[in-house]
């Protein structure tokens, strides 16, 4: 009886044992099964995602912070391209995005005058303002942040002082405190150029040529055409002795999360260029197209 009873119960061990094996084995196939499939459908969730994404490029769309308008954010001290004249800004800038915003079918919104090196990342950090149109030059180093449409002005700095300064050029300027607006080209080519010399940064152009008038600084480098527009207007005491080609391109920067709108803006300054919009406008701040 004993040897019976033992093969009985060895028997059910054995077959309990198989069970859970098989039972194992089951397990373990749907898992192998579920994983298989989970990363097939990680995969189509991913081409989905990108099919979405690149649908959304092609459409043409582009986001706005406010629906309807362009909205602008500048430097607004920056005449002829921008100035507050009466609490409104005007100048070529303002007029060719108002132009501009009219061409795309939209109405311009420029927000208060914001500090100059603040506009680029403003506009990189996203949803504060759409684009930024201040006389920025294109440059490698702001390409790293934002987006640059096409050219919408070519320019060149140049050296300014108090009329009767021994200063008669670029050769002059060692040893001599340069002025310039902070954030500026102007401020970058005085370092390269003039690296002994002792810089000093203003937030405004009126700043920079009060402080040229009043000897705390002994020259300004600054864009031409800005400089040539105070000089007629307002400070007639100071002069250019030196125009330097740097070859500079204003453009307008859009953030890279809305490429479309570098496109739509593109689209829309190449038609003010075709239909003769963007020569009045020009003709109207300097006075010339060349």
């Amino acid at each position: 009886m004993k040897t019976k009873t033992y093969a009985n119960h060895l028997s059910k061990f054995l077959l309990c044992l198989i069970a859970a094996l098989s039972l194992c084995a089951v397990f373990a196939l749907a898992g192998c099964s579920s994983g298989g499939d989970s990363s097939a459908d990680t995969s189509a969730t991913t081409e989905a995602a990108e099919s979405t994404d690149a649908a959304a490029t092609d459409d043409g769309s582009y986001t706005l912070v406010e629906e309807g308008k362009l909205t602008v954010v500048a430097s607004i001290d920056f005449p002829p391209f921008e100035n507050l004249v009466d609490g409104q800004p005007e100048g070529f800038e303002v007029d060719l995005m108002t132009a501009i915003a009219e061409q795309m079918g939209l109405e311009v919104n420029y927000l208060p005058t914001m500090k100059f090196d603040a506009l680029v990342p403003a506009i990189a950090a996203g949803g504060t303002a759409d684009v930024s149109a201040a006389g920025i030059t294109i440059t490698p180093d702001r390409e790293a942040e934002v987006d640059f449409t096409d050219p919408i002005m070519d320019s060149n700095q140049c050296i300014v002082v108090k009329k009767g300064s021994d200063i008669a050029g670029s050769a002059d300027l060692s040893g001599k405190i340069i002025g310039g607006q902070s954030g500026t080209t102007g401020i970058d080519w005085a370092k390269e150029n003039a690296p002994d010399a002792e810089i000093k940064t203003f937030d405004e152009y009126t700043a920079v040529l009060a402080a040229l008038q009043s000897g705390q600084v002994e020259a300004v480098v600054m864009d031409k055409p800005v400089a040539d527009y105070y000089i007629l207007n307002a400070y007639q005491d100071c002069e250019v002795v030196e125009a330097i080609p740097t070859g500079e391109q204003y453009g307008i920067a859009v953030s890279k999360d809305n490429p479309n709108l570098t496109a739509a803006i593109n689209e829309a300054l190449q038609e003010l260029k075709d239909n003769g919009t963007y020569e009045e406008i020009q003709m109207k701040w300097f006075g010339t197209t060349d």
